[in-house]
């Protein structure tokens, strides 16, 4: 039986507040890359669209259906990745997955490492459950798609 602290670190209030109010919501007119990414299992269904500006992206807007999890993490996510290069959001992606299932084996500092995670260790205690890890991979598995689409 989960606790009401579990809930509470589960629902955390920056994820709460991004599912509710997403800042990055919405369609870009002239994407260069779009990617999808569903969930048969629960419903969960996102779409990313990217605008690059010669290497880094530019703009990232998602239409996301799902949980307040798989809504959070799009708008977290489209949020972290502006002005990234593909790689270094590749790498930030695989950095977020390895937190979901791993502690983090250093903290890197936010204003120098282009990768820090920020804001989206909110969903570190999704590491306890386990069943909503893919709720918050999910908009990744989009970006994941969308970069595979762009030319650098």
């Amino acid at each position: 039986m989960n606790s009401l602290a579990d809930s509470g670190a589960l629902y955390d209030r920056l994820i709460v507040d991004r599912a509710r109010t997403p800042l990055h919501a919405g369609r870009l007119e002239q994407a260069d890359a779009q990617g999808e990414g569903k969930n048969p299992l629960c419903g969960d269904k996102t779409r990313v669209d990217v605008q690059m500006a010669d290497t880094h992206i530019s703009q990232v807007r998602h239409q996301t259906r799902g949980c307040a999890i798989c809504l959070a993490a799009a708008d977290l996510m489209a949020e972290r990745v502006t002005g990234l290069t593909v790689p270094q959001a590749q790498d930030l992606s695989r950095r977020f997955s390895a937190m979901l299932v791993n502690e983090p084996a250093s903290t890197p500092d936010v204003n120098t490492d282009t990768t820090a995670l920020g804001p989206l260790e909110a969903f570190a205690p999704l590491r306890a459950h386990r069943a909503r890890i893919r709720c918050a991979e999910l908009p990744w598995v989009a970006l994941k798609e969308a970069l595979s689409h762009v030319d650098v």
